[in-house]
């Protein structure tokens, strides 16, 4: 006699599972901080094109190749004024008044803009269209906006399939660069790297000085150690492409992720990629608020506690006591370990924290 239990297991999950990202409201407070990080960066990324606007240069001046014969080039006085307009519209975003509106006009500037010319294009840049495109979706001003302070909403949940969509297209890229390396024997072998550290030695030298450059750049440029470094490099972006879609190493991949893009910052110039990548992080903590209760004598945890983790009790003169979503009670130096991990500014830094 044949079981059908694992089937109708396996198919509940998968119905509860298209439930959860389809039709459940769930929190947007982690879209919300996504959407506060992308204003700024907008406001950066739209500022060359501003610059020599001003300076009397558009697209129109310089060689252009068009993505597609039917999208309209704007004369220069209404292309100055679209990315004014984008520039007010993140601003907006940012601060989360009308902050649904504010994130589309802020979308279609930059798609504009990125599809005038395929000289435009970086890869930094459409990844930041990905992310708007994804935060648009959601109504990511119910939480941290001054929508939420004028008109308060019932609650901070809304539907989140759009998360998951930035999900998939975020570990997409991780594994999209990594495994194109994995497969080019000059990547992974080292070449690259050291073709490319070769290359910027000059720089490097100018930056830090004989008496720094010298010895760091004696092991920079040898042979043998990119030959060492490129897998790593590698492996490292295909472990945060798997590693961060799952709870037990989520923590850790996103503490690697974090490192590998001030690496990339430092080494490279990435435009707003790396500050964009790290905000995008946001979207991989659960979608559920004040689900884990917290006694603490300490003020700042309330202060610092923006994804809203915690159910939060101030009680002066007490001990620390926390109650996980699954009952488990952690106190003292646990309960404060715990919750380090957990704080978007202090995560980072927990592992070498002391704990007294």
């Amino acid at each position: 006699m044949t079981s059908t239990a694992p089937a109708s297991t396996t198919a509940e999950r998968r119905r509860r599972w298209l439930d959860e990202v389809f039709d459940e409201p769930a929190s947007l407070r982690t879209v919300a901080i996504v959407r506060i990080v992308l204003g700024p960066s907008v406001i950066w990324h739209l500022r060359p094109f501003l610059a020599d606007a001003l300076d009397g240069t558009t697209y129109l001046d310089v060689f252009q190749q068009k993505w597609w014969p039917w999208v309209p080039n704007a004369p220069t006085g209404l292309y100055v004024a679209l990315l004014w307009v984008g520039v007010a519209a993140a601003v907006l975003m940012t601060v989360g008044l009308w902050s649904r509106a504010a994130t589309w006009a802020t979308l279609a500037v930059v798609a504009y803009n990125f599809f005038l010319s395929e000289t435009h294009f970086r890869h930094n840049r459409a990844f930041l269209i990905i992310l708007l495109a994804g935060v648009a979706l959601c109504d990511n001003g119910r939480v941290l906006s001054l929508d939420a302070r004028r008109r308060p909403p019932a609650d901070d949940r809304g539907l989140v399939w759009p998360v998951w969509l930035l999900r998939f297209e975020a570990a997409t890229v991780y594994f999209a660069s990594g495994f194109s390396k994995l497969i080019d024997p000059d990547w992974v072998g080292g070449r690259v790297m050291h073709d490319r550290t070769l290359r910027y030695e000059d720089d490097a030298r100018d930056v830090l000085g004989d008496t720094l450059g010298d010895p760091m750049l004696e092991v920079l440029t040898a042979r043998a150690f990119h030959w060492m470094l490129s897998p790593v490099a590698v492996a490292t972006e295909l472990f945060i492409a798997f590693g961060i879609w799952f709870r037990r190493t989520r923590l850790a991949a996103v503490w690697v992720a974090v490192a590998f893009h001030l690496g990339i910052e430092v080494s490279a110039q990435v435009e707003v990629f790396s500050v964009i990548a790290i905000g995008a992080l946001a979207i991989w903590a659960t979608p559920s608020t004040r689900d884990r209760t917290l006694v603490t004598p300490s003020r700042w945890v309330k202060r610092l506690d923006w994804t809203a983790r915690f159910d939060i009790t101030v009680v002066s003169g007490a001990s620390w006591r926390m109650v996980d979503r699954d009952g488990t009670v952690l106190e003292g130096r646990q309960a404060r370990r715990f919750v380090r991990t957990r704080l978007p500014a202090t995560f980072l830094f927990s592992r070498f924290w002391r704990h007294p």
